[in-house]
């Protein structure tokens, strides 16, 4: 019998992994996987974001929970992002930091699952690939675990599966299945971090990139704000900014009030300089004017909006369209009829209900032994490594508070 045995082996899996096998524990992990840490490889664009100096929980999370932040605060304690920091070092990785984003010093998230499948070997900890659990069964004193491959009974147990997105590198939901069985609620989950599907055909818009203001209303009530490069694609939009609103657009998509997003497409551009710009622009076309504060394909879109042609003068249209051609590119309005799905997302919201896991130990309050970390909580985190800093910090202290110090 094991004293521990962990169900998934990405971040969160393998940090308590290690963890627990550090204070003395027979760890073995369990990954349905053929190899450790896929998901981690497709991170920060590949170079594996891990954590960030700007760490506001109120802010840089979301949950269902109203009281998410307490927990995340209770959970991390102090120095969240050095102890993240002080946990890739001692694994024998360097960091180096961009504008208060972190990352290896390769800059390589290969350089991460390597070091921490190192740490695993070294440690002992038992790695059993290829092999899908299907059941959990608690006995006394001990788990009964069944896959497809052997059955395993252990002490106890920290579950950490992850969520649905990237099917394609082992996303699932079979966590969720399992916990239900046990008797978790599980609070309806949705991919996050990812485009959003509008009502409006903006097809010609694909391709552009720009930098903007987007602000989330729901029922016409704002509920966020973002800045960041904003992306038109053939479906809708997309980018930084539209990824981190993705996860509060998809929950007030649940219900039937109408979600938009209304865009400042020219955030720089002050409209005390608008006449200016008109008398210097008098007799150059109302395209090439817009070309001068936004991109042309945008420009063309809304002069064609307010049909005025592109290539009329500037000084043969009123100034009051010249105004609401303005307005238009500062109020950019949106109808969200849908999110992107799980192959386009990169991080799951929604899942088990944080009420009944214990933020001091992430111990289940419904099954004794039973412990969770990682993406199957219901707390998403924002682009910028937040994400991974939730996962880390609560692998840690899962991986922590199972071990048994009077065996």
């Amino acid at each position: 019998m094991q004293d521990l045995c962990v169900i998934g082996g990405c971040m969160a899996g393998m940090t308590a992994a290690i963890t627990a096998a550090r204070l003395g524990s027979k760890v073995t992990l369990i990954e349905k996987n053929s190899k450790l840490g896929k998901k981690i490889y497709a991170t920060g664009n590949g170079k594996c974001n891990l954590t960030n100096t700007d760490m506001d929980c109120k802010v840089h999370y979301n949950s269902s929970n109203q009281d998410y932040d307490i927990f995340l605060k209770d959970s991390f304690g102090e120095n969240a992002t050095d102890r993240v920091i002080d946990f890739f070092n001692s694994l024998g990785l360097m960091i180096t930091s961009n504008k208060g984003y972190i990352y290896p010093a390769s800059n390589q998230a290969s350089s991460v699952v390597w070091a921490m499948t190192d740490e695993l070997k070294r440690l002992g900890v038992q790695i059993v690939l290829d092999c899908k659990v299907l059941s959990i069964h608690k006995g006394d004193n001990k788990f009964n675990i069944n896959t497809d491959k052997d059955n395993f009974t252990s002490k106890k147990i920290i579950l950490a599966c992850g969520g649905g997105s990237y099917p394609k590198l082992g996303g699932s939901m079979s966590g969720y299945e399992l916990l239900e069985r046990l008797g978790h609620n599980i609070i309806p989950v949705r991919p996050c971090l990812c485009g959003l599907y509008t009502s409006e055909d903006i097809k010609e818009l694909a391709g552009v990139r720009i930098g903007a203001r987007a602000t989330l209303m729901y029922d016409k009530e704002t509920v966020a704000t973002e800045e960041g490069e904003l992306q038109f694609t053939d479906y809708g939009i997309s980018g930084i900014l539209i990824f981190n609103l993705s996860s509060k657009a998809g929950k007030y998509l649940q219900s039937k009030k109408p979600v938009n997003i209304k865009l400042n497409l020219i955030p720089t551009f002050d409209k005390s300089q608008l006449d200016k710009l008109i008398s210097y622009n008098e007799n150059r076309t109302i395209a090439g004017m817009l070309n001068g504060i936004t991109n042309d394909k945008l420009g063309a879109y809304v002069a064609k909006k307010a049909n005025i042609n592109p290539k009329t003068k500037v000084a043969d249209i009123s100034k009051d369209i010249i105004y609401n051609i303005f307005d238009s590119l500062r109020d950019f309005i949106l109808t969200i009829n849908d999110i992107k799905d799980y192959d386009n997302a990169q991080v799951t919201a929604g899942g088990v209900d944080i009420s009944e896991i214990s933020s001091e130990n992430f111990m289940s309050k419904i099954v004794p032994n039973l412990y969770l970390a990682g993406e199957m909580l219901d707390i998403d985190g924002l682009c910028g490594g937040y994400n991974i800093t939730f996962a880390v910090l609560s692998g840690i202290k899962a991986g922590s508070s199972s071990y048994d110090k009077n065996k």
